[in-house]
């Protein structure tokens, strides 16, 4: 690992939550996915252009949808700002591998920080760690706006 990719992990590291236990940091970061699974689901109610199956072709939905909020600038007339919906997307995306693909949520201590932890998804030899899908609308080479089903068939239809 070079030293400049080092320094972004350390600083990754020192912005996760700090837990005493293996125990205490899955209460928490389970409760986190469900809160924002929940939250998806209620502003999934207010329009009939996603409709949260947990199947992957969803996903194309969700992403489809997730741009033409950032595009209207529209987030707020939800009740959420953009940050909020792009952490409920990565929940999302691991309880569909998780539903669809035989993937398995996980939560694994951050290799740089003791008592750091993160949660993820796993199949196999494969975990994707999820938080947020930040500034997701910045992403390069995502022309028809299908990278959110375009990784979940990469990583989790094997």
């Amino acid at each position: 690992m070079s030293e400049s990719a080092r320094q972004i992990a350390i600083r990754h590291g020192d912005r996760l939550p700090s837990y005493s236990s293996q125990e205490e940091a899955e209460s928490a970061w389970f409760s986190f996915r469900n809160d924002h699974l929940a939250i998806l689901q209620k502003i999934a109610t207010m329009q009939p252009a996603f409709v949260p199956d947990y199947q992957a072709e969803s996903l194309k939905k969700l992403e489809q949808w997730y741009f033409q909020l950032n595009k209207s600038d529209t987030f707020q007339i939800l009740g959420f700002p953009r940050d909020v919906f792009e952490i409920c997307m990565a929940m999302y995306f691991g309880e569909t591998a998780v539903r669809s693909a035989n993937a398995r949520w996980v939560v694994k201590e951050y290799f740089l920080g003791s008592g750091k932890f993160e949660l993820g998804v796993c199949k196999g030899s494969i975990t994707m760690m999820l938080r947020r899908f930040t500034d997701y609308y910045c992403g390069p080479d995502n022309i028809r706006q299908q990278s959110l089903f375009r990784l979940y068939k990469k990583y989790f239809l094997r």
